[in-house]
């Protein structure tokens, strides 16, 4: 078993594999205050997979199921951050079959000491740790403030829209789903998306494909739900 120099070592060389660089950061404990203060933090947030049952983050994190929905997920999860903390966005070093691992996470400070939360791969550690492991090759830092702001924007443009349904249109929809017709309001028609999610990475949503309900009061997202679909279902 490697000592903790000859990590270090194996790290400068780039010898690590991918699994190997994983597995030190999937493991290291992290102090159960910062679990706690996340666990807080991102307590009223639910995320919907397609058609699976909705879950809570942490759930979803520990059985690796977010892996391959980083854009959405960091976008999501950092509205329930403090407006400095940011997502970042860019590459990691895996090992040499994939130095170039696209991807995005959430860097957060707690207690003047910052840390990384990437549930798409699901580490919760010290940044300066991640840093080392990984050498993040960084194309874009996206504060909270910004995701929150474009967000609740978007909430409430929507909240006005639902408030306003066509009632022609209400009616062929109770007439086309009949008892089914409270689920598909209650599911769906409630649901917005943000449509300026376009490939500029430096744009608070990108590469976005969740359709959102939000609970927002005085300027804060309260609670919210969001649904992952497949990019080209939305």
């Amino acid at each position: 078993m490697m000592g903790l120099t000859e990590i270090i070592a194996s790290i400068r060389k780039k010898e690590l594999t991918e699994q190997q660089r994983l597995r030190i950061l999937q493991s290291k404990k992290i102090s159960e205050k910062v679990d706690d203060y996340l666990s807080g933090r991102l307590y009223n947030l639910c995320i919907q997979i397609e058609d699976q049952d909705e879950h809570d983050i942490f759930s979803l994190m520990s059985k690796n199921k977010l892996e391959g929905w980083c854009w959405q997920t960091t976008e999501t999860a950092i509205v329930f951050f403090n407006d400095d903390d940011y997502i970042a966005r860019g590459y990691l070093y895996f090992d040499e079959n994939r130095p170039k691992y696209y991807h995005s996470w959430i860097c957060f400070n707690y207690y003047n000491t910052n840390y990384v939360f990437d549930p798409c791969l699901n580490i919760i550690c010290k940044k300066e740790k991640y840093d080392r492991i990984f050498n993040p090759d960084v194309k874009a830092e996206i504060k909270a403030s910004l995701v929150k702001e474009k967000l609740i924007k978007y909430s409430i443009e929507e909240t006005k829209k639902f408030e306003k349904k066509d009632s022609h249109f209400d009616y062929l929809m109770k007439e086309i789903l009949g008892k089914n017709y409270d689920t598909y309001l209650e599911k769906y028609q409630d649901e917005f998306s943000i449509e300026e999610t376009d490939d500029d990475v430096n744009k608070p949503f990108y590469r976005n494909s969740c359709g959102y309900k939000a609970r927002v009061e005085n300027d804060k997202v309260k609670k919210l739900k969001a649904h992952y679909y497949m990019p080209e279902c939305i």
